[in-house]
């Protein structure tokens, strides 16, 4: 039985230090996956504010040519006191 003991803690020992290795691996490629998704992300939130600020300056043009929003064509109504 020591010999099957001692062949059974060799495989161990070679599978704990391949399933390190993959742990280790996979972590690395977990860290490249968060960096990727950091960058992305950032991509897109500048994307948004641009867009936003965009929308925001078409806004600011629009309003220079009507008074609360109301057109003055068509409205001839007078108001006596």
């Amino acid at each position: 039985m020591a010999l099957e003991n001692a062949a059974i803690l060799e495989e161990l020992k070679k599978r704990y230090t391949e399933t390190v290795k993959q742990v280790n691996e996979l972590n690395n490629t977990r860290v490249k996956i968060e960096g990727a998704i950091d960058v992305l992300q950032q991509i897109e939130d500048s994307k948004e504010k641009e867009a936003q600020a965009a929308t925001k300056s078409e806004g600011d043009v629009g309003e220079e040519s009507s008074i609360d929003g109301e057109s003055s064509e068509g409205n001839d109504t007078v108001v006596e006191s």
